[in-house]
């Protein structure tokens, strides 16, 4: 096995020791399904929209413990309409607002590449829209899970 240094920011030291346990007890992704997208991107008309019950739950099991907080969460809320914001802050609780959406989006913006590459997929199986502010600029980002998908992610987390 090699062993490569990587520089990592004190900050994000737990979140790195956390992957890392999950992946050896084999509960979280592996570096494969994260980092290497196949040798060809889906061709256009391949990608599907629509997701099954078992991809849902195989997106879940194969997320990393942030992305499942993220899906647990949008689950808990299913069919309501949640803010950035508000997610961010149940994903990262300690991190400044600003700080934790930033995170939110990487998090969010990982899991689109695997949907995409791993599962052949253009869109999550939840709804991001963008909302707009009173003087008509870009708002928050908002996300709706629906309760079938919602019961599906409750299922595979065993909350169902």
């Amino acid at each position: 096995m090699d062993v490569y240094e990587v520089p990592v920011p004190e900050r994000f030291l737990p979140l790195v020791y956390r992957v890392l346990a999950d992946a050896y007890e084999g509960k979280g992704p592996t570096l494969a399904s994260v980092l290497e997208p196949p040798d060809q991107p889906p061709s256009e008309g391949a990608y599907a929209i629509e997701w099954t019950k078992e991809e849902v739950v195989r997106a879940y099991r194969e997320s990393t413990p942030k992305q499942r907080m993220a899906l647990d969460y949008l689950a808990d809320h299913a069919d309501q309409k949640v803010r950035s914001r508000e997610l961010a802050g149940a994903v990262y609780p300690d991190d400044r607002p600003d700080e934790a959406e930033n995170r939110l989006y990487g998090v969010l913006g990982a899991f689109g590449t695997r949907a995409r590459y791993n599962y052949g997929k253009k869109s999550w199986f939840f709804e991001p829209e963008r909302d707009r502010n009173s003087d008509g600029s870009q708002g928050y980002m908002i996300y709706t899970m629906h309760d079938r998908e919602a019961a599906w992610v409750r299922e595979a987390s065993g909350r169902e």
